[in-house]
């Protein structure tokens, strides 16, 4: 091997060893925020689970904000991908709305952390801290992209509802399910997938009807 071909190497073992430790202190600081809380896990936490210095936490992440920023991203990332993912296999109209809801009741339900993570940053988000714009700018970004993905659900005249509607499914589906975890626990939850999907459509679908009746959004409010 030739000396640049082994510096492209080192390279890549290199960027490989920081993958790793990005993914392990990401994984780390989302199960301690789902279990201790985002007001009482601390960096220590975080770093001592991930057998992790310090230092390099900081290599990372700027500060415990900044970790749940990147978490909370991932988080509705991933649920906006697998909404798109379900959305995309059902013709335009009213199936649209339903094939959301259900993808995202079974993101929660395989996903139950991501209930109390979101459910503690739309609090956090309503403090006077610095980090309160930095979420909401996330959410909005998520709600923008829920809200175009729904779109073709809605009938011509009532463009301006649409962003309601994603943020009401937004906020009807995480709250719903947050207060059955709570509860009634997890598992039951999960062996009642069906029943929360179809009282969340029942729910739901009426706004479609609804039409101009309906406040256009402002992007002023946040849900997930």
């Amino acid at each position: 091997m030739n000396t640049l071909a082994q510096a492209e190497a080192s390279l890549s073992r290199v960027e490989r060893r920081k993958a790793r430790t990005n993914r392990r202190l990401l994984e780390v600081a989302r199960r301690l925020f789902s279990e201790k809380g985002i007001y009482w896990a601390k960096i220590e936490d975080i770093t001592e689970l991930a057998d992790q210095g310090k230092g390099t936490f900081y290599k990372y992440f700027d500060s415990k904000e900044a970790i749940i920023c990147a978490l909370l991203r991932e988080g509705l990332d991933t649920l906006l991908s697998k909404t798109e993912q379900a959305v995309q296999k059902v013709p335009t109209g009213p199936k649209i709305l339903s094939a959301a809801i259900e993808a995202r009741v079974d993101f929660f339900v395989n996903c139950p952390e991501y209930l109390l993570f979101f459910h503690q940053v739309r609090g956090l988000m309503q403090l006077q801290v610095g980090v309160a714009n930095d979420l909401r700018a996330i959410y909005n970004a998520h709600l923008d992209r829920l809200t175009q993905l729904i779109k073709p659900a809605m009938k011509d005249d009532q463009p301006d509802s649409a962003r309601d509607i994603a943020r009401a499914m937004a906020a009807y589906t995480s709250g719903v399910l947050t207060y059955d975890v709570l509860f009634e626990g997890q598992e039951s939850t999960g062996r009642r997938r069906r029943h929360f999907i179809d009282v969340l459509d029942r729910s739901l679908q009426p706004l479609l009807k609804a039409g101009n009746g309906s406040r256009s959004g402002t992007g002023n409010h946040s849900a997930n």
